[in-house]
């Protein structure tokens, strides 16, 4: 490859990044809308803690099955469309869009269903009322699953088309949906208002992801055909362990907080929703991004500039990742009691939240590494790295969360998600380096 070309293709890169990544602040931004509605009308109470976990066990399951499939389905598409046309890789797509939906379908089923064996297990601090209240939600919260899987499945063709702005601005309509949902219609449907306006904001978010894609001439439905899908299925097994590195974590920092009894788990809850919005925005914008160039440059099977491009990659967004920690210390407890405090939530509320807020930020320029190197080793189809950071990080996340919870509360749990993500990232990069160095 020649210089002149990297270099414009780095700027390409920038300039999708920043639309990705202002697009995307101004859809977590209605988040905010969101967050403080429920705070002004529940507080932390039980309600909050039984909606937080009910939509935390469907998000992770969107984000690892959908989320996994849209990583696993930019470089296979691209390699299918540059080695057959559009209408090959269209055929990838549906086929491999029919299975992702089969199996995203039958485990949100599962999820409802074997909710009251797992709940008890998983949030043993929580009165049985609320755990019921829970469960109730995870039946309404499956459809929430399966009209989101249709909303990422299209928009990772728009990415792979290099259609950036409509999949990153189309999640503002949800929290916008769920806010006034529940303003409107708490009296007949209590918190249940939360869950339905979440269903109904992804159906407008996939109605225009696909309404876009469609106008592309782009498929939309599933097709039980069956196209030589091994190079999308060879990534998309090692990339759903990898999202258990990037969203498992969550799930069980929820999942534990909830042991500390009533009100930890809300206030994970809200401190990571700031994080995620405010902070992870700008990473994962450059892991949306940088994808699509480096699954071209790996079809043209030029190693050596992918491997230079992902070193320059890392340093830069673990570099911008440290101002953000130290924003975060300074303005956590006025942003919280800005955004939050009010009605039943009330000033020691806003301290602990802003803590937790604080805990998590640590974790900024390991997270924003590991993001980025996760889309190079999906690339390179690092399956047993994949896999192996995956592992680390599980098996660090409950280890940590159990030692520092007994120290430091429900602080702990956020400020042990720093350690964990510093030993991936460095499995990660030491697994992809020693690959395209070999390879390269």
């Amino acid at each position: 490859m020649h210089p002149g070309t990297g270099e414009s293709d780095d700027r390409a890169v920038a300039r999708a990044g920043l639309t990705i990544g202002v697009l995307s602040v101004v859809a977590k931004l209605t988040a905010f809308v969101r967050e403080a509605a429920i705070a002004a009308v529940y507080g932390r109470g039980p309600e909050v803690d039984a909606f937080f976990l009910a939509l935390a066990v469907p998000v992770f399951l969107l984000a690892l099955v959908a989320g996994s499939f849209q990583i696993a389905l930019v470089p296979a598409y691209l390699a299918r469309r540059r080695a057959d046309g559009d209408a090959a890789a269209d055929r990838l797509f549906a086929a491999a869009f029919g299975r992702m939906l089969a199996v995203l379908a039958a485990a949100a089923l599962v999820m409802a269903a074997a909710a009251p064996a797992y709940l008890p297990w998983l949030a043993p601090a929580l009165a049985p009322d609320t755990l019921a209240l829970t469960a109730d939600l995870l039946w309404i919260m499956t459809l929430f699953v399966v009209t989101g899987a249709g909303a990422v499945a299209w928009g990772g063709v728009l990415n792979a088309r290099r259609r950036f702005a409509l999949p990153a601005i189309a999640p503002a309509f949800t929290p916008l949906v769920m806010a006034v949902l529940l303003v409107v219609a708490r009296d007949h449907l209590g918190v249940a208002a939360l869950a339905w306006g979440a269903v109904l904001g992804t159906l407008i978010e996939a109605a225009l992801v696909g309404g876009a894609l469609r106008r592309l001439g782009g498929r939309l439905l599933p097709a039980a055909g069956a196209p030589d899908l091994a190079p999308l299925l060879r990534r998309w097994g090692p990339i759903l362990l990898a999202n258990l590195l990037l969203y498992g974590a969550g799930v069980l920092d929820q999942m534990m907080a909830a042991m500390l009894g009533p009100g930890a788990a809300s206030a994970i809850g809200y401190g990571a929703k700031l994080v995620l919005a405010g902070l992870h925005v700008a990473t994962l914008a450059i892991g949306v991004a940088i994808l699509p160039a480096y699954s071209d440059q790996a079809a043209a099977g030029d190693l050596a500039a992918l491997r230079s491009r992902l070193r320059r990659h890392v340093l830069l967004v673990a570099a911008l990742s440290v101002p953000a920690v130290a924003a975060a210390a300074l303005l956590a407890e006025p942003v919280v009691r800005l955004l939050y405090q009010r009605g039943a939530f009330g000033p020691d509320d806003t301290a602990l939240v802003a803590a937790v807020l604080t805990a998590y930020a640590v974790q900024l320029p390991a997270y924003a590494a590991a993001v980025v190197l996760v889309r190079a080793a999906a690339v390179l189809e690092l399956g047993r790295a994949l896999a192996a950071a995956a592992a680390a990080n599980l098996v660090l996340t409950v280890g940590l969360n159990a030692g520092f919870m007994a120290v430091w509360g429900v602080v702990g749990i956020a400020l042990a998600t720093a350690p964990a993500f510093l030993a991936t990232a460095v499995i990660l990069y030491v697994a992809v380096m020693r690959d395209s160095g070999r390879t390269g």
